[in-house]
């Protein structure tokens, strides 16, 4: 809404843009006549001049402003591994494995510690603070720290992975892409709300409350004002991406009668998120309220799921 109306939100003609400053090591080694193959990556990367959304007090006539607020520090690791397994005349199959692990600091910070992002503390929300992950998650508990919140997860994965393979026999090509996310917690607030209305499909179940007595949907309920922990869930997944059948139609088919003009036909199907595993309370666990914010993603509102698709393909090179 900010390209449309700025009600709230203080103006500041100092403000510059990021910097980014970016260190990176890596190598490549190959095997067996580029038959296995491995990549792997490390870098740091470092934002200066962190544009941050504080807010103001409300004495000021504003709500918040953008500022230059601090630094930001990301360290991650990238392996990529591919191997062609078997390669014969008449079959071929690819394998490719990829793993990927960040982790974010903010290293400076010019304002006042603030939260950001999802609903507030009694819900469980996002807190830049200096020394801590950009992604951490706090509220209100039994527990607090000196901030007088307590931790309760990081939406940042504890690492992701991709798995993909192709299988080649004559003119049959199958192929599919796996994505495995270990870690990282989402504010579910779409159980609350089912909660609410008595419709959570756990509403009756015995398992969160430490005494045994109540069933989660009114023991999440109870937690309202008390603590956040109960609305925090991890939301790991394994999700098969995509999945394609294709077939290259000979060429002997159909050049007699069209004379040598087409150099290739493929008929194939495909299908996108066709399986998802997971154990999150909710639709599903691949979501975000407020978007591709790069700080506060996984936020859960009543979402519409990953919606499966399948199509049909006809590719005809001339």
């Amino acid at each position: 809404m900010l390209g449309i109306s700025l009600i709230g939100v203080r103006g500041d003609r100092n403000l510059e843009s990021e910097r980014q400053k970016e260190l990176e090591f890596g190598t490549d080694v190959s095997f067996f006549k580029n038959r296995l193959n491995f990549s792997a990556t490390y870098y740091i990367k470092t934002i200066e001049d962190l544009i941050l959304q504080a807010a103001l007090e409300p004495s000021s006539g504003f709500t918040s402003e953008f500022v230059n607020a601090g630094e930001l520090r990301n360290r991650g690791i990238e392996l990529t591994l591919d191997a062609v397994s078997v390669a014969t005349e008449d079959f071929t199959w690819n394998l490719g494995v990829n793993f990927y692990k960040n982790t974010s600091e903010i290293t400076r910070l010019d304002v006042d510690p603030f939260n950001i992002g999802a609903f507030g503390a009694t819900l469980g929300t996002f807190r830049i603070e200096e020394g801590s992950s950009a992604t951490q998650i706090v509220g209100i508990g039994p527990n607090p720290g000196e901030n007088g919140f307590q931790k309760f997860g990081d939406a940042e994965p504890d690492f992701q992975m991709g798995f993909n393979s192709q299988l080649i026999y004559k003119n049959f090509d199958l192929s599919f892409v796996w994505q495995w996310k270990n870690g990282g917690e989402n504010v579910n607030l779409t159980t609350l709300l089912t909660d609410l209305n008595g419709t959570s499909h756990d509403y009756d179940t015995v398992d969160l409350d430490p005494d045994g007595q109540v069933g989660n949907g009114p023991y999440r309920v109870s937690q309202l004002g008390s603590s956040a922990e109960v609305f925090v869930e991890d939301a790991s997944y394994l999700r098969m991406r995509e999945l394609g059948l294709y077939y290259n139609i000979p060429a002997e088919v159909y050049d007699d009668f069209l004379n040598g003009t087409i150099d290739n036909i493929k008929l194939g199907f495909s299908g996108t998120n066709l399986i998802n595993i997971f154990d999150y309370n909710s639709y599903d666990p691949e979501v975000s309220n407020f978007g591709a914010n790069g700080i506060f993603t996984g936020v859960d509102v009543t979402p519409f799921p990953s919606s499966k698709r399948f199509l049909l393909h006809l590719a005809v090179n001339f």
